[in-house]
């Protein structure tokens, strides 16, 4: 069994899970779990608070009142978050296009790249277009090599 690296970058795919109940929410949850036992840290550009917020508004079973106490609780994790810079944003910009992704999607991989990890995404979609990098894992293969 390959040992999982002490930081992961995660996507929005898997931190909505941890406010939307779906396939593979236990899986993401053992990863937040971990982050907030100190034995994981988890990072994501600063994209995913916007990102998480979105899916949680347009999500038929978050009512209004865990709105915002689901947003508060995604602060309270206290995620590694990380702000473009100039080389940053250049980078991401660039594996966009290499990679005929969003910028959105490029700014989770950058971040891999960029701190040497990996990204855990639970996105299929993104995940056959770089999977080639070896830089991403789908959140639902966690359990099969990896000790997370």
């Amino acid at each position: 069994m390959e040992r999982a690296p002490k930081t992961l970058v995660v996507d929005a795919s898997v931190v909505a899970k941890w406010f939307i109940p779906e396939e593979d929410s236990d899986k993401a949850i053992r990863l937040r779990n971990r982050h907030i036992e100190g034995s994981l840290t988890l990072m994501a550009p600063d994209l995913i608070v916007y990102e998480v917020a979105n899916a949680l508004v347009y999500h038929p079973d978050v009512a209004d009142e865990a709105l915002r106490e689901d947003v508060e609780a995604l602060f309270m994790i206290d995620l590694d978050l990380v702000s473009p810079s100039t080389e940053l944003m250049a980078s991401i910009a660039e594996g966009a296009r290499r990679h005929a992704i969003s910028v959105y999607d490029s700014s989770y991989l950058t971040l891999a790249e960029f701190t040497a990890t990996n990204l855990v995404t639970a996105d299929r979609r993104l995940y056959e277009k770089v999977e080639e990098k070896g830089r991403v894992l789908m959140l639902d293969e966690l359990d099969r090599g990896w000790s997370i």
